[in-house]
């Protein structure tokens, strides 16, 4: 018998593995998309939106118009594993090892200051956007069970952050990555692994975030 006969059925096989996969996953992702931007509208409410697919399947970036007396616009990006690639799909695991959202509120009126929360291990740099770390307050604190760092440049900020986190956190605190707002964008941030419960109540949360801080 030829040495090499094996090789051809081994190749249909994961051929149909490979195919399999991608429309198991992609029929997934696009659940999962679907189930975080119905999420998003029924929580806010808005007065229009907008949507941009990104990469047909990985996710999509929102923009959400609301009333509301404080913040203007929420924006939102939605990055998902690849599911649909069975051959990439392990590298991705350790590259990106869980789904993100990132929800950006606008605000109309200024904010103070500058903060953030930041779970431990999550960035192995200083993240773009905070400039001048020198300058912050550095401690650490633990909500909902998790390591997180704590950066603020005035103690109101420091407590109006946490506060917001602990609403949020739960038991779950492993599912917030990064909390901030800053004056030079005028914005309140929250980067999660999404849930149904968490984005809404982050979204619930964000504004009333935002009033607090700009009393």
């Amino acid at each position: 018998m030829d040495g090499t006969a094996w090789i051809l059925p081994v190749l249909i096989v994961v051929a149909l593995a490979t195919t399999a996969s991608y429309f198991f996953g992609r029929r997934q992702n696009a659940a999962l998309m679907k189930i975080y931007a119905d999420t998003c509208e029924r929580t806010l409410k808005p007065l229009d939106q907008k949507y941009t697919w990104i990469g047909g399947y990985i996710g999509f970036k929102a923009e959400y118009k609301v009333k509301d007396e404080v913040v203007k616009q929420v924006k939102a990006t939605l990055q998902l594993k690849p599911r649909m690639s069975l051959l990439y799909y392990p590298v991705v695991r350790f590259t990106m090892r869980h789904d993100k959202l990132f929800l950006v509120f606008e605000c109309k009126q200024s904010l103070p200051g500058e903060a953030h929360l930041i779970k431990k291990g999550q960035y192995r740099f200083v993240p773009a956007g905070i400039d001048h770390v020198e300058q912050f307050r550095k401690r650490d604190v633990v909500v909902g069970g998790s390591e997180f760092e704590l950066l603020s440049l005035d103690s109101r900020g420091e407590k109006e952050l946490l506060r917001w986190a602990e609403s949020l956190a739960g038991d779950s605190g492993f599912l917030i990555k990064h909390l901030s707002f800053t004056s030079s964008t005028n914005v309140v941030y929250a980067y999660i692994e999404p849930t149904v419960e968490l984005i809404d109540k982050t979204l619930r949360s964000g504004p009333g975030v935002a009033r607090a801080l700009s009393r």
